[in-house]
């Protein structure tokens, strides 16, 4: 199997003035991929100049060893995309024409489509309610539809870009079920585009943080959520501010990290902490260390004004 689904150099595209994304050069591995990011930060015009659907401004990209710029009709045939948004359904059109009419898109024929198209909605769990109309259909339902769709060819990697929008909770794990069992049970290569830190870490073990059309960091999650041992972290119910103007009064490099503090580690730095707390009747309830999340990783890589855009 190859190693790496996707290699691009220096990828940019603007629209006019506005960048979307902007010098990207990544390699993506095989597996299951998140690319995470706040709204807005070009993980859509990534996935959209990849399927050739915008064209780059600059730069190239390779998907399955195929360039999007000379072989885009290649890079389609091996790729099945959820879209964020389902503004292609047609209401009076059952789920089984809807389906079978994508998989001739794709160039099947029409026994094969119609075969594909069963198939493909009983693996998404809609067998039952294949012929009815679409317009009948709950939000996660179209949910399933368009990853029926996606799967209909048969293609190699699947790209979801924020396939659980909207949905209810249940409908949120009957949806990352299935997208964990296509790359489990099925062998296919999973792109996740999420600005929703649960699903990815349910999801992938290989991310690409975005922010503004950049990439800010990317990486394997257990690499990047590892613990680091330069500070040891506190947790107090009491005088917190007190606690913390002491802790850097005596020298002691500390910080608000979320619920927590966190201090410098340094020579005998847990004695120190002891002290300080018991002048400033600090209650003390954790001291030491912590495992990092995704959030963490997250949140230490993006500033207050980055989130709320």
């Amino acid at each position: 199997m190859q190693s790496e689904i996707i290699v691009t150099d220096s990828l940019t595209k603007f629209y006019g003035k506005i960048k979307g994304i902007e010098d990207i050069s990544v390699e993506i591995p095989s597996g299951n991929v998140a690319f995470l990011g706040p709204n807005g930060a070009g993980k859509t015009t990534l996935i959209r100049t990849l399927l050739g659907i915008i064209h780059p401004t600059k730069g190239t990209a390779r998907v399955l060893g195929y360039d999007i710029r000379k072989e885009i009709n290649q890079v389609r045939d091996r790729i099945g995309y959820v879209p964020e948004f389902d503004t292609s359904f047609i209401p009076d059109m059952t789920a089984m024409k809807f389906v079978a009419f994508c998989a001739r898109m794709n160039g099947l024929s029409v026994s094969e489509s119609k075969q594909r198209a069963s198939d493909s909605l009983y693996y998404v769990g809609l067998d039952e309610e294949r012929y009815r109309k679409l317009g009948t259909f709950s939000l996660g339902m179209k949910q399933k539809v368009k990853l029926a769709t996606a799967l209909v060819h048969d293609p190699e990697i699947i790209i979801c870009d924020e396939p659980t929008n909207g949905l209810d909770p249940t409908g949120r794990v009957q949806m990352l079920s299935l997208i964990r069992s296509l790359q489990k049970n099925e062998g296919k290569d999973i792109i996740l585009s999420s600005h929703l830190l649960r699903d990815v870490e349910q999801i992938a073990d290989y991310t690409l943080v975005f922010s503004k059309g950049e990439i800010r960091a990317q990486g394997n999650i257990k690499e990047l959520t590892a613990e680091k041992r330069s500070s040891i972290s506190i947790k107090v119910r009491s005088n917190q501010e007190k606690f913390l103007q002491r802790l850097n009064d005596k020298g002691i490099e500390s910080w608000i990290d979320g619920i927590y503090i966190e201090s410098q580690i340094s020579h005998d730095v847990e004695k120190e902490i002891f002290k300080i707390a018991n002048e400033t009747n600090a209650d003390i309830r954790y001291l030491g260390n912590r495992s990092r999340t995704l959030e963490d990783v997250f949140i230490n890589l993006f500033s207050k004004e980055d989130l709320i855009e």
